[in-house]
């Protein structure tokens, strides 16, 4: 299928029938890719995190569920599209709810039953204590002790086989209320989603205002909700994903009021965030019927997931099934982790979006394992999931720096250190062949602004000592600068081989395998 991709999503990177789902979509609509895909993320989501968690490389487990805000104005596609994705999700929602309403005649009359049991058993139990109380037989005593323990016996079983009512099965909300999302999960379906092709209610009204709460549910925390009214509650491994659409406008709305807090709290930090180029005047559309075999395949693989998820519920699972990655996929996890820490430096490439940065990883093993689960594989996670998930990470890193970044003033420690680096690549490209130099070059003959600045010049020596880029040596009481052949265009001698410590080489290098653009 041809597909128009102006926002260069690593489209190959999704799996199988996601892949072929997106792309007949767009092939048939030409909607924006990135609208399509962040909108069937969100469903794969709250399709799966019921079911399954990931245990990261670190040692945690964390849920899969993904939060996603997608900015798109009026007329790009943002209706039809939730629809085909979440038509099987609210569909099977509506059977279960039909089920539900068929069951609750039944159990409300077995409720009242048991509630005519329950005050018989309490009279018995004051009728035996109040005659207790009038006797002073020792016999007679006896036998009313021995009576009210067996009515106690009573009231306990009965109190543990007490009938209830059908729970509620509802996974999807687009407008609901912080207590309210809490009492559902609490007391319905622990796995719930807020899904809106047109989120404006949700932007300005009270569901995106508890941030630390949706924050702990992202995390898999427990909430403690308590009220003054009525019962306190806890509500225990529960799992929300959010998946909303606005226009530019409310979004804009939204972040001069609250996304300071939204930015500070963590809250955009969890979310992958997307604004697709408009495909307004490339969306002719073909005269002849357009195949939806792969759309349907996706549906149906929704409907099994769901349906094999409230089956086991039902049949009383009480945990989810934690998935594990391979040793080569928590290798490539481990090595993207560390590039993106190296991005975090002060003025490096993700020190000002360094919240999105630092929740990344998480978020790419979230779709890792939703991959795995979705896909029906078997097993640990594979390295080329892994790496897949990698991918489309990075690609909503990418945009939500395009969006939000705020090109931060570089400090003049790392403008030093760079212009260091700089003049060494200079140099090795004017003596070619050269491995290494004497110090005292610097002094005479570095950049210009560090040949007089001692201080400076030795802390931009020593900060790329320290990342493994050169090292010094003392021979014959001259210090000489020697440099690593991963970082500097020079010949990889066996001598270099030896000198420095195996690290982040070009094929694994920040710029290299995971560009940022």
């Amino acid at each position: 299928m041809n597909k128009h991709n102006p926002n260069n999503f690593p489209i190959e990177s999704l799996p199988p029938i996601i892949k072929n789902a997106v792309l007949e979509m767009q092939h048939n609509t030409n909607f924006p890719l990135p609208l399509i895909i962040s909108s069937a993320l969100g469903a794969v989501s709250v399709t799966c995190q019921n079911s399954v968690d990931v245990r990261l490389p670190i040692g945690t487990v964390s849920p899969c569920s993904l939060y996603i805000l997608l900015i798109a104005n009026s007329g790009e596609g943002k209706t039809p599209v939730d629809q085909f994705f979440t038509k099987p999700i609210r569909e099977f929602e509506n059977k279960e709810s039909v089920k539900v309403e068929q069951n609750l005649l039944e159990q409300e009359v077995l409720l009242e039953i048991s509630e005519i049991e329950l005050k018989e058993i309490k009279s018995l139990i004051k009728k035996n204590r109040k005659k207790l109380l009038l006797t002073d037989d020792l016999e007679q005593t006896n036998l009313l002790n021995k009576v009210h323990q067996k009515l106690q016996n009573k009231l306990i079983d009965h109190s543990l086989n007490k009938p209830k009512l059908p729970r509620n099965y509802k996974l999807i909300s687009s407008n609901i209320t912080p207590a309210k999302i809490a009492q559902d999960l609490h007391e319905y379906w622990p796995s719930m989603s807020l899904i809106s092709d047109e989120a404006a209610s949700l932007f300005n009204g009270p569901a995106l205002r508890d941030l630390g709460m949706l924050n702990q549910l992202w995390d898999g925390s427990s909430l403690t909700v308590d009220r003054i009214s009525s019962l306190s509650f806890k509500v225990k491994d529960a799992r929300l994903t959010i998946s909303l659409m606005a226009q530019e406008g409310v979004m804009e709305n939204y972040m001069n009021k609250y996304g300071k807090k939204a930015r500070n709290i963590g809250f955009l930090a969890r979310c992958l965030v997307a604004f697709p180029y408009s495909t307004k005047g490339y969306r002719a559309l073909s005269t002849q019927p357009q195949p939806w075999d792969h759309l349907e395949l996706f549906q149906q693989r929704i409907t099994d997931i769901l349906t094999q998820d409230k089956l086991a519920v039902d049949l009383g699972r009480e945990t989810r099934t934690i998935l594990e990655f391979s040793p080569e996929a928590k290798y490539d996890w481990i090595n993207f982790k560390n590039n993106i820490e190296l991005g975090l430096l002060p003025g490096g490439l993700l020190s000002d979006v360094d919240d999105v940065a630092s929740k990344i990883t998480n978020n790419a093993a979230r779709i890792a394992a939703l991959f795995h689960f979705y896909e029906g594989h078997q097993g640990e996670i594979s390295y080329e999931t892994m790496n897949s998930a990698i991918d489309i990470s990075l690609w909503y890193l990418n945009e939500f720096k395009r969006l939000f970044s705020n090109h931060p003033e570089i400090p003049l420690e790392v403008q030093d250190e760079n212009q260091m680096e700089q003049w060494l690549i200079n140099w090795c490209y004017k003596y070619p062949g050269q491995t290494a130099l004497p110090k005292s070059l610097i002094s005479q003959y570095g950049p210009n602004q560090l040949r007089k600045a001692k201080d400076r010049r030795e802390y931009a020596l020593n900060a790329l000592i320290y990342k493994n880029k050169i090292q010094m040596f003392k021979i014959e009481k001259k210090n000489w600068l020697y440099l690593n052949p991963d970082f500097f265009p020079i010949p990889r001698t066996h001598e270099s081989m030896n000198l420095f410590i195996p690290c982040i080489t070009p094929q694994n290098s920040f710029s290299s395998a995971y560009p940022i653009n």
